[in-house]
């Protein structure tokens, strides 16, 4: 089993290093440029006063960017299995000038390279779908939180069938792929409606999340629910 998970998280590895040099570019274009909404939404919930904020599969660093412009005095820690998408974020973050403020790690979400009890928040973006084990990556945000930490949460989750049916829908599940395999990478972006069709429906992550010991678990559909921010309290 453990081959197998290892195997797992190689390609998703892989499959995300092979995107990398496309990957803000698609986000905009399949989202509508909704997901700078979405993240700039997430981070309205941050305390400003936060000063260590922990953000697992960072990917190119567009969550982190915000949550440094939400919270001017934090310092944030972005983790990512990916080094081409970490090489871009730390690129970005040179021409942002926050590098100072903005520290980088290639680490899995399931093990990550950090104390007890030391963040303020955790941030997750569109990553959690892809854990190998999602109680073991809620976990893990749970440890790394301090009591009264946020855990903010944006996910593509399974949505009800007839939602397929949707005009957005009918975009995500046809045109994303097509658009994806002609602008970057096939495998990736068919990859991607696959993974929310086999994902967990939102009220389901909630239950996970509540399981593990968070507190007032709350979650809300974003763009007609295209996107589902989680809220959860340690």
């Amino acid at each position: 089993m453990e081959r197998l998970l290892k195997r797992k998280r190689e390609a998703i590895a892989q499959m995300f290093s092979a995107i990398a040099p496309r990957y803000d570019l698609l986000n905009r274009l399949l989202s509508g440029f909704q997901d700078i909404r979405w993240r700039k939404f997430a981070v309205d919930w941050l305390s400003p006063s936060a000063r260590l904020i922990v953000d697992i599969g960072t990917g190119t660093g567009d969550f982190a960017f915000a949550a440094i412009k939400r919270c001017s005095e934090a310092k944030i820690i972005g983790f990512d299995i990916s080094q081409p998408m970490l090489a871009l974020a730390r690129s970005k973050a040179k021409s942002k000038k926050v590098s100072d403020r903005y520290k980088l790690i290639c680490a899995d979400g399931l093990n990550l390279p950090i104390n007890d009890e030391v963040a303020d928040a955790v941030l997750c973006a569109f990553v959690v779908r892809n854990f190998e084990s999602l109680s073991e990556g809620i976990k893990e945000m749970f440890r790394i939180l301090k009591p009264t930490g946020v855990a903010l949460i944006l996910e593509f989750c399974q949505p009800p069938i007839e939602w397929w049916l949707t005009p957005i829908g009918l975009f995500v599940r046809y045109a994303v792929p097509l658009i994806g395999a002609f602008l970057s990478n096939t495998t990736a972006y068919a990859y991607l409606t696959a993974s929310i069709q086999n994902f967990l429906p939102a009220d389901a992550i909630a239950d996970k999340m509540s399981a593990v010991g968070f507190k007032k678990v709350t979650w809300l559909p974003l763009t007609f629910g295209v996107a589902t921010l989680f809220r959860a309290v340690k």
